[in-house]
């Protein structure tokens, strides 16, 4: 029986020693940094016979994220597009078009080129047109200052440090444990990409990259000779290349501020507001990742009929396998007015992304969507609007 206690607690000991020192994400703090994404996606449908005339729906949306960090600042860029394009099957039904861009950047001064307070400058661009419109609203257009606290890391690179460190454990060419420290000296260069690519050309940055993260395994001693080999380079290349991981955010921020909003789509004056905003992430384990994002804005001038808008953003993002993602969102809107209905909006959505080859992924997506209250240019809907819908995306960064 003494044995076996003896025996436990050894086991024990060793278990607990091993998870104190394994690594997590959130032990990733590199400061200088750059995140990209970038997505295309398009589908059209076309039907003709038994009908007055071909008919066809056709759409297209593109998006793009950049966050790029240093110790003194901290920018990010936002931008997404929707178009949408149509023809009834009806003679006399016209062809009618519908487009909407929405840019917003955020740029934020680290007063002691640290983690702490910063000031912040913010401007947020729109266009649009809507479906049945003879032509495009006016833009709308808002930039803002303020001050805030916190900082968010980038530990995208580290994810992908694991995973390659785990598939060339599993072909045997890595034998040997990989340290700490080992592992975050891998994620760095790996973090170096856009610098390699800027030093050394697109077409040739690769081979010094690659060689520099072979340096970095073997001097933390996970390979006996000098490099990974042709194979491990080839899988090296296979997973930044093709087995793109969802980003990995951790820390949060808090910022405040005044804004002005210079036009509006309705071609009325803009307004003063008061803005507040919190962002959070969190990486759970090495496959999760959770974000939350809330924003406040509270009008300052009586004549208008809205009083304040808040909308929460909340993701969780969960890796099933190295080509599978399991994505869900949460979008809640409030928009509180003086006079008539508060508005509540809820989209949730959840689905599947598959990473093909080529930067190419297969989307199945199933998204419910709600509006109570009518006021400003919302349409109730009484019950929950389902879709199901599947696609091909392409991924350009």
């Amino acid at each position: 029986m003494n044995k076996i206690k003896l025996s436990i607690a050894t086991v024990s000991i060793l278990f607990l020693s091993n998870s104190a020192s394994a690594i997590e994400m959130t032990d990733y703090k590199v400061i200088e940094g750059t995140y990209q994404e970038a997505y295309i996606n398009g589908a059209l449908t076309i039907e003709s016979g038994n009908q007055d005339q071909t008919s066809y729906n056709a759409h297209v949306d593109a998006s793009y994220k950049t966050i790029h960090t240093t110790a003194p600042y901290s920018w990010e860029i936002k931008a997404i597009a929707n178009s949408d394009f149509a023809k009834g099957k009806n003679s006399g039904d016209e062809s009618e078009d519908s487009y909407d861009t929405f840019v917003s950047g955020r740029v934020d001064k680290y007063i002691n080129n640290d983690d702490t307070y910063f000031v912040y400058g913010s401007a947020d661009l729109g266009y649009r047109k809507q479906l049945t419109a003879d032509e495009a609203d006016d833009p709308f257009s808002k930039v803002g200052a303020g001050a805030g606290y916190g900082r968010m890391y980038d530990a995208t690179p580290l994810a992908v440090a694991l995973r390659i460190v785990e598939d060339l454990k599993k072909y045997k060419i890595i034998k040997k444990p990989v340290s700490d420290e080992g592992m975050i000296a891998l994620a760095k260069v790996i973090d170096l990409q856009d610098e390699y690519e800027s030093k050394y050309g697109f077409n040739d940055y690769k081979k010094y990259w690659y060689s520099d993260m072979e340096k970095a395994l073997k001097d933390a001693g996970a390979i006996d000779g000098d490099s990974v080999g042709t194979f491990g380079i080839v899988r090296i290349n296979e997973i930044i290349d093709l087995e793109k991981i969802s980003g990995r955010f951790h820390g949060w921020k808090v910022r405040a501020g005044a804004s002005q909003i210079i036009s509006n789509y309705n071609g009325e004056d803009g307004s003063p507001t008061v803005d507040a905003e919190f962002e959070y992430g969190h990486p759970i384990g090495y496959e999760s990742q959770f974000t939350e994002k809330a924003t406040v804005s509270k009008l300052l001038d009586d004549d208008k009929n809205i009083d304040f808008q808040f909308r929460n953003t909340a993701t969780y993002t969960y890796e099933l396998s190295d080509r599978i993602d399991w994505e869900n969102n949460w979008i809640l809107g409030f928009d509180k007015y003086d006079q008539g209905d508060d508005v509540v909006s809820n989209s949730l959505s959840t689905g599947f992304r598959y990473y093909l080859a080529n930067r190419l992924t297969f989307d199945a997506t199933l998204s419910l969507t709600k509006t109570d209250g009518t006021n400003g240019n919302s349409v109730e809907t009484p019950d929950w609007d389902t879709k199901f819908f599947t696609g091909i995306r392409y991924r350009l960064k």
